[in-house]
């Protein structure tokens, strides 16, 4: 396994193989989540998978599942439309949306009783960008300025939404009572993912072009591109490793940045995509697949 290392005092578990599990072209891995004691593995049109710290077994069809510590919330069709489902440790207690012919495509949990998610819904006018909010009793539609393509937060007054679409970047920050509009670095750009830290630092990542890949840093006050990084690609995730540092994928590649410190590692499959990073159950957690198999990774 490769490491490189812009510093000698960077230091980051190793990646390793947790499972395999057979290639599943019909069900292709959609994400991955964690929470204080458990792991998630959601595949297109089939079961999830779930890790509960001894065994695997099977955790009903959701397409999306988001949240930190014993926050998670699950999103999943249903016969009255997209049901969400609240984690209790045990199972999952449903809390329907009520909206038929849609889909929730990103979501993030804020707080206890607080969860925010984005999608589309199908109208008689077409298709539309719609969102919702749980406020600890009940889903509420609301407005939202932009299409949302990504979320994170580090509490009820510190989200952040990106719309990032034709390269077209466009960041908003929810204080707990109003959105605002924050400009991003000039050019253009598209924004894969974000994560945030704290209410002064946040990265978002993505690529200037295919070949070419970029970090914007959040110091509280304002979006700015970080000039000192590795050299690669686009970068498709990005993830808080827990102890102050982010993980962020690009192709064959898991990356770490740490108190303006670099280091890439080689992903033990590198010939396979990765597919989504997680944090959760004393771990970092990657997916990855390819025409071989699919992935469950893990570090330490």
């Amino acid at each position: 396994m490769l490491l490189t290392l812009l510093s000698p005092q960077v230091k980051a578990a190793k990646w390793r193989v947790f499972r395999v599990m057979p290639a599943a072209a019909s069900t292709p891995l959609e994400g991955v989540a964690a929470g204080a004691s458990d792991l998630w593995v959601v595949r297109a049109g089939a079961t999830a998978l779930r890790w509960d710290g001894r065994v695997w077994g099977e955790d009903g069809e959701p397409y999306l599942i988001v949240g930190r510590g014993r926050e998670m919330w699950r999103f999943a069709d249903g016969p009255a439309g997209v049901v969400a489902g609240r984690w209790t440790g045990r199972g999952w207690t449903d809390q329907p949306l009520g909206a038929l012919d849609a889909h929730v495509t990103e979501a993030v949990v804020a707080g206890p009783g607080d969860v925010w998610a984005s999608g589309l819904q199908w109208t008689d006018a077409g298709m539309r960008d719609v969102s919702w909010r749980w406020n600890g009793r009940a889903w509420r539609k609301v407005t939202m300025p932009w299409p949302v393509t990504a979320y994170a937060a580090t509490g009820s007054s510190d989200v952040w939404a990106v719309s990032s679409i034709d390269r077209v970047t466009r960041f908003q920050h929810w204080n707990g009572s109003r959105w605002t509009a924050i400009a991003a670095p000039g050019g253009p750009i598209e924004i894969n993912d974000i994560v945030a830290l704290s209410p002064t630092e946040a990265y978002a990542v993505g690529s200037v072009t295919k070949a070419e890949g970029v970090v914007l840093r959040w110091n509280g006050s304002a979006w700015s591109q970080m000039k000192r990084r590795l050299e690669g690609g686009a970068y498709t995730h990005a993830m808080a490793d827990g102890a102050g540092g982010v993980w962020m994928a690009e192709r064959g590649y898991l990356v770490h940045l740490r108190n303006g410190r670099w280091m890439r590692q080689s992903s033990p499959v590198p010939q396979a995509e990765l597919k989504g990073l997680a944090q959760g159950a004393g771990r970092m957690w990657a997916i990855a697949e390819d025409a071989a198999g699919q992935y469950v990774l893990s570090a330490p």
